[in-house]
Order: structure tokens, then C-alpha cells, then sequence
């Protein structure tokens, strides 16, 4: 598999900043934690997202970004309890899943929905 060089390249606040665009144009509504280590919710998702189809939590990272242990643990206790927790990269934007995943959750139907170009 080929690796496009624009995933490696882009940062966790361009992701977010993509994702927040993509969100806000299907009428989806999104919550963006600025800094959970700074709250009493450390590790807390980056992203809490709802529309139509349910609700997701996201973390977002760069293509080699790793999880701290306060995020391991938030996405293992959401997805003990049954709710849609992943982690996010540019090639998931790039490649169109992370805007197939929100079509979803805006519960629209899109003929074509490839990646960022």
C-alpha cells in the first residue's frame, strides 16, 4: 500500500480542523475537548459528535501519534459500555472514511463520498 505523503504531513489541529468542517456542513453537532488535561475528565475524547444516526467519540492523532494512558482508558470504558469510540488519523480523512463515517451519522445518503484532495 502506498502512503500519501499529506497524511504524514498533517497536524492533529489540520485533521480537526477538516473534521470540524466536514461536521459542521452534514448539520452534524460536535463538541471539541480543548485540553482535557486540564480538566477533571484527563483523557477525555477529542471529539464528541451526534447527528441523526446516533453519537461517535473520536480521538484524533497525527499518523504517528500515540495514545496516552488516560485516553486508552476513556476509549475502553466507552466501548464497555457500548458506545462508537476509535481513534482518528489523516490517512482516514484522506483515504474518505472519516467522511463516509459522518454521512452516516448525519444519516444522509451520498452517491460519491471519496477523500480530501
Amino acid at each position: 500500500m502506498t502512503r500519501d505523503p499529506r497524511a504524514a504531513a498533517m497536524s492533529e489541529a489540520e485533521l480537526m480542523e477538516h473534521v470540524r468542517a466536514l461536521a459542521a456542513g452534514l448539520g452534524l453537532h460536535a463538541f471539541h475537548a480543548a485540553d482535557s488535561r486540564r480538566s477533571w475528565g484527563r483523557g477525555y475524547p477529542d471529539l464528541t459528535i451526534t447527528g441523526r444516526g446516533g453519537v461517535i467519540w473520536r480521538e484524533c492523532k497525527t499518523e504517528s501519534g500515540s495514545l496516552s494512558a488516560e485516553q486508552r482508558q476513556w476509549g475502553d470504558a466507552l466501548k464497555r459500555a457500548g458506545q462508537n469510540w476509535r481513534v482518528w488519523r489523516p490517512a482516514d480523512l484522506l483515504d474518505g472514511s472519516i467522511g463516509r463515517e459522518l454521512a452516516s451519522l448525519a444519516a444522509v445518503q451520498l452517491e460519491l463520498f471519496g477523500g480530501v484532495s
